[in-house]
């Protein structure tokens, strides 16, 4: 089992209008579709997660790479379909707001919904804190490290 929750990044846009769009499918036989959903069924946890991951992503790039954003709040979401295992899913999220407070820390809110095909089968809003890690190099070279 593998918990890497963005398969692809299909766009991302940073300005002027901050918005990405990344592409996750849950393999069958996958541990995380072992739970009370059954074996047929993503768990709309991990559905929930994928657009949490999505927005996330687009915060710290828009933040250039120099903040955490940890999710505080999932507000509004509803889930109006099922994701199956196998299908590819679509994460959308867009920056609604952001704002700096003078101890560096940044609270962002996101507005996203998650697609199976064409059929949207969640949305939210997500509301962020993103933080500096003192001694953690967050940005590019850290990866490449």
């Amino acid at each position: 089992m593998r918990y890497r929750f963005a398969d692809e990044v299909l766009a991302l846009e940073l300005t002027p209008r901050a918005r990405i769009e990344i592409r996750k499918t849950f393999p069958p036989g996958d541990d995380a579709l072992s739970g009370p959903a059954g074996p047929d069924r993503v768990p709309n946890s991990l559905v929930l997660e994928l657009l949490a991951m999505a927005g996330g992503h687009l915060i710290f790039r828009r933040l250039g790479e120099r903040r955490l954003p940890l999710l505080l709040k999932a507000r509004e979401a509803r889930f109006q379909g099922c994701a199956r295992p196998g299908a590819p899913l679509r994460a959308v999220a867009e920056l609604v707001a952001s704002s700096s407070a003078p101890d560096g820390t940044t609270l962002a809110e996101i507005s996203g919904a998650v697609y199976a095909g064409t059929e949207q089968i969640a949305s939210g809003q997500l509301l962020y804190l993103c933080v500096s890690v003192p001694g953690t190099a967050l940005g590019p070279s850290a990866r490449e490290a």
